[in-house]
């Protein structure tokens, strides 16, 4: 199985595309990686919050040099 990483899952876009991507890569896991600020809430994604190959992380993700 393959895994792809979704960035800013729980907004408007991320959203969407999630639950689109799952229902037509059976072969894919998706990782939501999301902070949950002004525009992200996990009420959007409730059709796929049950399923095997979603998993969401809340994380901020910073690169520090």
């Amino acid at each position: 199985m393959k895994t792809i990483l979704v960035t800013g899952g729980a907004g408007f876009i991320g959203s969407n595309f999630i639950p689109f991507f799952l229902e037509r890569n059976k072969n894919f896991h998706v990782i939501n990686l999301d902070l949950l600020t002004y525009a992200g809430n996990l009420d959007n994604l409730k059709e796929v919050e049950n399923n095997p190959r979603y998993t969401f992380v809340k994380e901020i993700f910073v690169i520090d040099n």
